[in-house]
């Protein structure tokens, strides 16, 4: 299991070759686990601070915000590496990813309007049901592609 993550970690940005289900997985899975711990760290200090303020614990708390956004930050380009290579040994073109890229793009920026929009009592520029329909959709492309993700290697 380690070897998988310190191959792709050895990879950072290699985009040329190929990476087994095995070493894409691996990968996945570490990162998701990092990203569930920290998350969950951070809803245990919102409790906490929603019962009981304290400065300390919300010093921590934003400490732990900026370092979950900075392994992110970290981890992107390694996961995009690992998932182009993954799909070349697929054999799909690796250009397939910028379908997923651009639903949650455009995804992030109508969610934000609308979010801006509710805070300050204006009128979003989108309505609620665009908002679901892309979302729906850019989560049925990204379950596409796990599938995707999962094909056996042309060779």
């Amino acid at each position: 299991m380690w070897n998988s993550i310190e191959d792709t970690l050895r990879k950072y940005f290699q985009f040329r070759g190929r990476s087994g289900r095995r070493e894409f997985w691996t990968w996945a899975f570490m990162v998701l686990a990092v990203s569930v711990v920290v998350v969950c760290t951070l809803a245990g200090l919102s409790f906490i601070l929603d019962n009981a303020y304290n400065s300390v614990l919300s010093s921590v708390y934003k400490c732990i915000l900026i370092s979950l956004g900075l392994f992110w930050l970290a981890m992107f380009i390694p996961s995009l590496t690992v998932s182009v290579r993954r799909l070349r040994d697929a054999g799909i073109s690796p250009w397939t990813l910028l379908i997923p890229a651009a639903l949650c793009i455009i995804t992030f920026i109508v969610l934000v309007d609308i979010g801006l929009s509710n805070m300050d009592g204006s009128t979003a520029r989108y309505s609620d049901a665009l908002a679901f329909i892309l979302s729906a959709f850019t989560g049925m492309t990204i379950f596409t592609f796990l599938i995707l993700f999962c094909l056996p290697s042309k060779k």
